[in-house]
């Protein structure tokens, strides 16, 4: 499998695949809407949005959520890599 034609193909047609795999999973919708719940409850304890512990908490949100785009990409392709195996 060419990994790189792969991952060209996987960022050109997934903008956001996890629209894609879990908008119908109504665990997904009530998983998520606790982490909302939970971000709105520590941005209030820690003094709203302009603090310097909120934008380092923001730093972090934005890290793990790189990190979590790197990981969906690495699963679509041992995905593809899997599929290539199981035709052969």
């Amino acid at each position: 499998m060419d990994r790189e034609y792969m991952r060209k193909y996987y960022r050109r047609m997934y903008e956001n695949p996890c629209d894609l795999v879990v908008a119908e999973s109504e665990e997904f919708k009530e998983k998520r809407d606790l982490r909302h719940k939970l971000e709105d409850e520590l941005t209030e304890m820690m003094g709203g949005t302009r603090t310097p512990i909120y934008r380092k908490f923001d730093e972090y949100i934005s890290a793990y959520a790189d990190e979590m785009e790197v990981m969906r990409e690495e699963t679509y392709l041992l995905g593809a890599a899997d599929r290539e195996q199981m035709l052969k």
